[in-house]
């Protein structure tokens, strides 16, 4: 499966939509719960703005591909 295949589905999973909004507020990432402070770069922070995302699931899902899930 690719990982944008295996993106498609955490995000269709039940918990993690209902997580979205609790994240953002708690600054966590909706996918693997855990802090959501550092980011390399704006885009990056953007999109965890957007999306809720931690950096550490974003390499891992839209990375290079050597990334391991937070």
């Amino acid at each position: 499966m690719s990982r944008i295949q295996e993106l498609i589905g955490a995000l269709s999973e039940k918990e993690v939509v209902l997580r979205g909004p609790v994240a953002k507020a708690n600054g966590t990432c909706k996918i693997c719960g855990k802090p959501a402070k550092f980011f390399r770069t704006s885009f990056s922070a953007l999109e965890y703005r957007i999306s809720a995302i931690c950096q550490a699931c974003q390499d891992y899902y839209f990375g290079d591909g050597e990334s391991t899930p937070a």
